[in-house]
């Protein structure tokens, strides 16, 4: 008889035991729990023929958007091949996702994730791997759309609702729809006060409608929730210090920095751009961080001829040119236009996007302010290509606006702050930088 997993779905698989474990594994992803890696290998080391363990297995390779794994989804997929007879469609379908993005097929991978959820609505981890996939290709309403679509087949008596609720309050944020997207990350968090995507998503609402006030209470109310246990807790913590900064309270940003930011030799490549993401802000808006940037780019050199994801290369170069590594800069810059010159999707975003943003920062922190403009001018309305959320790339919006005041470009600098003060009028930072 064919069972279902604990979220309701079909597998092909068995052994209850198994199916049992995966789910235990996949609610832990669900819930950035630490190591849900090491619960599905014990699983496939038992059974190496249980199917659905590898979807799961090599989705989670897939989203690491980290170049080192992509030789071990490739592995899995060759396993995945071979078991291929045995699987359920829903499974089917999963292993043509992972088939799609290996080749190179990023956008055909997400419509797989989405179309199995028209017959699987109860897959979470199908939501999950193709809600990802949009952050990084920042696919905004496709993010919405796919949460969207299978809300009726759940409830809030169901156990592992709120992880779906979560997701659609992050997809609402993202295309701008704000009242909607706090009730649902409200609802989230009632049903589950530690699921750390519920925190992510209504800090994000919290940021995109300049309240940062409220954003910084919210945070500290529920901090006992979001810090600990779980790997998004740095980049929840990051999230705090957005509303230190649009409260001007620049130097208590930078003590979060040393208290939980600060860059290590194992830091989490996520962990490494929320890092340089704040760094980056605050030397725009004046701060001398130090020598802080020099650990955050020796991380990054590890990576230096690895380039993947368009949004991590973009990270990496402020990095490099804060730190004074011009030839990382260069050799970074030469790998991306080797591979810019295919047909995939990935040379596609570098062409359009990374290639002129990360020309941009190059220029910015050699002070050709002129060239900055141009290039991040032409390009910031196409940055959502390289992925990331709004509040992330926002980052480009400042650097852009500092370059623009640098230049002394006064009408340029006049309308970007018009920009800024029809999205955060009330913002101390949005009047800060109207003092300029």
């Amino acid at each position: 008889m064919a069972l279902t997993d604990g979220f309701g779905a079909a597998v092909s698989h068995h052994q209850q035991r198994d199916v049992d474990d995966f789910y235990s594994a996949a609610q832990d992803l669900l819930g950035y729990k630490p190591d849900p890696i090491n619960k599905i290998n014990q699983v496939l080391q038992r059974s190496p023929d249980f199917i659905m363990g590898h979807c799961f297995r090599a989705g989670m390779h897939l989203i690491a958007s980290d170049f080192n794994q992509q030789h071990k989804l490739a592995n899995k997929y060759q396993i995945l091949q071979q078991l291929s007879h045995a699987a359920n469609d829903r499974e089917l379908g999963h292993i043509k996702a992972i088939g799609q993005w290996l080749d190179g097929n990023w956008y055909a991978a997400s419509q797989v994730y989405a179309d199995i959820l028209h017959y699987y609505p109860r897959d979470l981890t199908a939501l999950q791997f193709g809600h990802q996939i949009d952050f990084l290709l920042g696919q905004s309403h496709s993010n919405r759309d796919r949460c969207a679509r299978v809300l009726k087949h759940w409830s809030t008596a169901d156990q592992d609702s709120s992880y779906l609720y979560g997701m659609l309050a992050f997809g609402l944020e993202e295309s701008g729809h704000y009242p909607q997207a706090e009730a649902m990350a409200e609802q989230c968090l009632n049903l589950n006060p530690q699921d750390a995507w519920g925190t992510h998503a209504l800090a994000h609402c919290y940021e995109m409608q300049g309240e940062s006030q409220q954003g910084m209470a919210f945070m500290q109310r529920s901090e006992e929730h979001w810090s600990r246990d779980n790997y998004l807790a740095i980049h929840n913590r990051w999230h705090s210090t957005l509303f230190m900064l649009e409260q001007c309270e620049f130097d208590r940003a930078l003590v979060v920095y040393d208290q939980h930011l600060k860059v290590h030799a194992d830091s989490e490549l996520m962990d490494m751009h929320d890092a340089v993401a704040l760094l980056w802000r605050l030397t725009l808006l004046g701060c001398d961080v130090g020598n802080r940037w020099q650990s955050v780019a020796d991380n990054y050199c590890k990576f230096i001829d690895q380039a993947y994801m368009p949004f991590n290369d973009m990270h990496a170069m402020m990095s490099f040119v804060m730190s004074g590594r011009n030839q990382e800069a260069q050799l970074l810059i030469a790998v991306l236009e080797h591979q810019a010159e295919s047909d995939s999707t990935r040379s596609m975003i570098i062409r359009l996007a990374g290639l002129p943003i990360l020309k941009a920062i190059i220029a910015f922190a050699d002070g050709d302010f002129s060239t900055a403009k141009r290039l991040l001018t032409s390009s910031r309305h196409l940055s959502h290509l390289m992925g990331g959320s709004i509040a992330q790339r926002d980052i480009l919006n400042l650097t852009l606006l500092e370059a623009a005041r640098k230049s002394g470009d006064r009408q340029m600098l006049a309308g970007l702050l018009a920009e800024r003060c029809l999205l955060k009028p009330e913002s101390p930072l949005t009047q800060w930088f109207n003092r300029l």
